[in-house]
């Protein structure tokens, strides 16, 4: 691993982890949106799912602080700046041009305004993210930046699926890529928890009535 990228392990990973954090986040949002317009109190599930405090007043006060109140520190729009500012730190590895889509989606999000038409702006964050992704690949020469950003974000997938209770394949599947990533990131991680989680996660006994969720979601955290 060359000098500059060692100095800013950090940064890459929150940058994998935070574009991750948004793009499956608002995914995520899209798939409860019709719920919570239907069912009035269906964004405090939404709220429990993602294990974060209930502060809004009503499903429309949720609709418009969860996506861009940057005074919400769990709101869509506070994890794509924090997923910026890394973007920032990191603008010589990365490069403007791949950075320019991550600013893109933070011009697109912070001018929203109408929130009857969210997801189709919603959907256009997406867009930016996955250009960012693809300019990653495109655009970096170097491996390892690619590897550790691609390593966040594996490893924030893992996590919220687990937060969410997703169906044991999909965990599964998102536990098979992480592994892959962290073979070839070459940065240390808590190989002792990676393989108690893999243990938990592929026995054939376990399902999601008595997967350990809590555990494994503080396996997955004690990796890196």
């Amino acid at each position: 691993m060359d000098i500059i990228a060692l100095n800013k392990v950090d940064n890459l990973i929150w940058l994998g982890r935070y574009s991750e954090r948004v793009y499956s986040t608002i995914k995520e949002f899209f798939i409860s949106y019709d719920k919570m317009l239907e069912h009035p109190n269906f964004y405090i599930k939404y709220c429990n799912d993602f294990k974060i405090p209930n502060i809004y007043s009503d499903t429309e006060d949720f609709v418009k602080r969860y996506i861009k109140d940057t005074n919400d520190p769990n709101s869509i729009i506070s994890n794509l700046y924090r997923a910026y500012d890394n973007c920032v730190i990191l603008r010589n590895e990365i490069g403007t041009q791949t950075m320019s889509y991550l600013e893109l989606a933070v011009n697109d999000l912070t001018s929203l305004k109408d929130f009857d038409s969210c997801i189709i702006d919603l959907q256009n964050i997406l867009d930016h993210i996955l250009a960012f992704w693809a300019s990653l690949d495109d655009e970096i020469e170097n491996y390892e930046i690619r590897n550790i950003i691609k390593l966040g974000r594996r490893l924030e997938r893992l996590d919220m699926y687990l937060y969410l209770h997703k169906d044991m394949h999909e965990l599964v599947k998102a536990c098979d890529m992480l592994e892959h990533r962290l073979d070839y990131s070459h940065i240390p991680y808590n190989k002792e928890a990676f393989i108690e989680l893999q243990s938990m996660l592929k026995n054939p006994n376990t399902n999601q009535d008595n997967l350990d969720y809590n555990k494994a979601i503080s396996l997955t955290e004690s990796l890196i």
